[in-house]
């Protein structure tokens, strides 16, 4: 799997872009699980299609065995990045 050519400062513009997204949309009383389901699926998406069929699995996989390690939206505001 090639490693993701994007630093933290790059990817904290992009969580923090996404992030007030789907706040925006939370304020429109659009359900916070349409937007958490439409993200997911968005991101499957870019992961099958990009990558092979071993390093789309490894990425599924890997995203399961961290669920302990993503923080909640209130865990998030309080200070840190999402993961």
């Amino acid at each position: 799997m090639d490693t993701i050519k994007t630093n933290d400062d790059e990817m904290m513009a992009l969580e923090m872009s996404y992030l007030e997204l789907t706040r925006r949309f939370m304020e429109d009383k659009v359900s916070p699980y349409a937007c958490a389901a439409v993200m997911a699926k968005l991101s499957m998406m870019i992961y099958k299609t990009s990558l092979s069929e071993e390093d789309y699995n490894l990425m599924i996989d890997t995203i399961s065995n961290n669920r302990h390690a993503i923080k909640s939206l209130t865990e998030y505001t309080n200070g840190g990045r999402l993961n």
